[in-house]
């Protein structure tokens, strides 16, 4: 069910951006994306059996996804599967070695992101959220506050406010917190995969058509 979760908050989250900019209850609905996503991404990363291939398949999704990304918000930053990427990678080298060392990993790479945050969609805020999802998916109450914490420090980063549209957020670790008591509905595999490029690619060329 969280698979479908996240490609439908997902469409109508992109719907709202490109065709109904002046109402925001399609980007609060879109705000619960995101999260399902990340956590999504990390359960995979954590049950795969074979990582090299897992993440071979993220970096053709991302690549097919960058230029209709780009086209449709003209914008010229990295999508969003980069970002999650470079949490991916971060954990990876985490667990590579000892817990201290893993710790100067993470907080090193957290540097870098820092100042190309801008240049990647959802930057900082996806890193922490991928690291949070890693260390905290089994501890709920403590998931919870850390991503509040986190969607207060965004607020207040970007909108000089403790809560922002981001803040809706929160629903997602919720849902995901309560996941074992939701139905289970199957997707298939090929159609999740192709699901982020294809919607960018298909919107793009609708509002060609609707704006000329």
């Amino acid at each position: 069910m969280l698979e479908w979760i996240a490609i439908i908050t997902m469409l109508i989250d992109h719907i709202g951006y490109e065709f109904f900019p002046g109402d925001l209850t399609w980007r609060t609905i879109g705000r619960i994306a995101f999260p399902v996503y990340t956590f999504l991404l990390v359960r995979g990363l954590t049950l795969t059996r074979n990582r090299s291939t897992y993440f071979k398949r993220l970096v053709g999704i991302a690549v097919l996804a960058q230029i209709p990304f780009t086209l449709l918000f003209e914008i010229y930053t990295l999508n969003v599967i980069f970002t999650l990427l470079y949490g991916a990678s971060a954990v990876v080298l985490y667990e590579k070695v000892s817990r201290i060392w893993g710790i100067f990993i993470l907080v090193i790479l957290g540097l870098i992101m820092l100042p190309i945050s801008d240049f990647t969609d959802y930057g900082m805020y996806g890193y922490l959220l991928f690291l949070l999802y890693y260390f905290l998916k089994e501890r709920p109450v403590a998931l919870v506050i850390g991503h509040l914490s986190l969607d207060v420090l965004y607020s207040f980063t970007y909108f000089e406010s403790w809560h922002s549209i981001q803040s809706f957020s929160i629903i997602a670790t919720v849902i995901i917190i309560f996941n074992n008591y939701l139905p289970e509905v199957k997707i298939p595999r090929l159609f999740y995969r192709a699901f982020y490029p294809a919607h960018l690619l298909i919107l793009y060329l609708l509002s060609l058509l609707i704006y000329g």
